[in-house]
């Protein structure tokens, strides 16, 4: 049985999401996948929008999505995320979605770092109130 907390966030397609078919554009799925990050790090007291204020951030350095099945106009989805967060610089998020029936429709894998914005270098060593939060999320 898997230990690791796992964030969730739901969406529903809207019109603006899908294509003519009346499938989720692949696009928006980074959207998706980028606002079940912040809203797991707001759940651990973390706002992105002071963290990038204070002169760090989180960029993507890598990312994969495997599409299963689309995603269509008016469906209810569910993203859970798991984070796998070490001492290295690389944070690697797992995102599923889910939909009403549970089946999973898509498995994302991001890897982001956290960065010091002003010379845009890796921070090794986190601040203790990120190292919490990370731990947190962490599980």
């Amino acid at each position: 049985m898997n230990s690791k907390p796992v964030w969730k966030i739901e969406k529903i397609v809207l019109p603006q999401h899908a294509d003519h078919a009346g499938v989720m554009w692949h696009g928006r799925y980074f959207n998706w996948l980028e606002e079940s990050r912040i809203n797991a790090l707001s759940e651990v007291g973390i706002s992105y929008f002071e963290l990038t204020k204070n002169g760090l951030d989180l960029p993507l350095i890598n990312t994969s999505i495997k599409y299963k099945s689309p995603l269509f106009l008016g469906e209810k989805i569910t993203i859970e995320s798991e984070f796998n967060i070490d001492k290295s610089p690389r944070i690697n998020v797992i995102s599923k979605f889910h939909n009403k029936k549970n089946e999973i429709l898509t498995i994302a894998e991001v890897n982001l770092v956290l960065i010091n914005k002003l010379n845009f270098s890796i921070i090794r060593k986190r601040p203790d109130f990120l190292s919490e939060a990370f731990s947190k999320l962490n599980g």
